[in-house]
């Protein structure tokens, strides 16, 4: 039997209200396609070049959008179809969007995904959801072109420094999801074992690459590869512990 709030939550004019926010993620991915297909060209890169850009992107976010699809089954027995979809088309994050969510319940006295949860607790969790995620996207709006004036500027004008700069943001960032999972230490971790065979398998991939320059296989399937195989890795390991 379906719970009380949930025939809210999967009613058609949650539908109708999450349609628009969906809508204006697709429209704005286009929007940034086309802009980038017509401005490469003027840049000198060959359209093949960018055609090969292209499909290297696709493949890749096979992996990441699987995962945010596995995630959005757990939300979408807790906040129901339309909800689950805005919030993840915006986010992709369960690991955001649930705890916030069960926080919400929690506060108003509610369990979420219970017989207990009540309609405030459902809009309530529907707002945190919504409000807890402005921070980022306000200092995004607001400071990412003054961001790469004071990337130049720590860099003193060096391409080299730049790219050494980026390259070390993204293996940064990487770096601390990864510690977040892995730490404390323990060997019986799913999300440890997870990591180090996602690792492993990376780094074989780019031995092999170096040996192998014209495999394509690897340059476009490897990072949905390693993901998967990290994945399978720390699934067993569930089941081992």
């Amino acid at each position: 039997m379906q719970l009380e709030y949930l025939k809210t939550a999967n009613s058609l004019a949650m539908w109708i209200g999450c349609i628009p926010g969906v809508a204006l993620v697709i429209v704005q991915a286009y929007l940034f396609m086309m802009r980038a297909w017509k401005t490469g060209p003027k840049m000198g890169v060959p359209v093949e070049r960018m055609k090969q850009a292209a499909s290297s992107a696709l493949i890749a976010s096979i992996g990441p959008s699987i995962v945010v699809v596995s995630g959005m089954f757990s939300l979408l027995a807790s906040v129901g179809g339309p909800l689950s979809w805005m919030r993840l088309a915006f986010i992709g994050s369960v690991m955001y969007e649930l705890p916030t969510a069960e926080r919400a319940a929690m506060f108003c006295g509610s369990t979420l995904g219970t017989d207990n949860m009540t309609q405030d607790a459902f809009a309530t969790a529907a707002w945190m959801m919504t409000l807890g995620c402005l921070g980022w996207i306000l200092i995004s709006a607001l400071f990412t072109d003054r961001m790469e004036v004071l990337r130049d500027k720590i860099a003193g004008g060096s391409m080299d420094a730049v790219q050494a700069l980026t390259a070390g943001g993204g293996i940064g960032g990487f770096a601390y999801m990864v510690a977040m999972r892995c730490l404390p230490f323990n060997p019986m971790s799913s999300n440890l074992w997870a990591c180090v065979a996602a690792g492993a398998f990376t780094l074989w991939l780019n031995m092999y690459m170096k040996k192998n320059p014209t495999a394509k296989w690897a340059q476009q399937f490897g990072m949905t590869i390693s993901m998967f195989f990290g994945m399978a890795v720390g699934a067993i390991a569930i089941f081992i512990a």
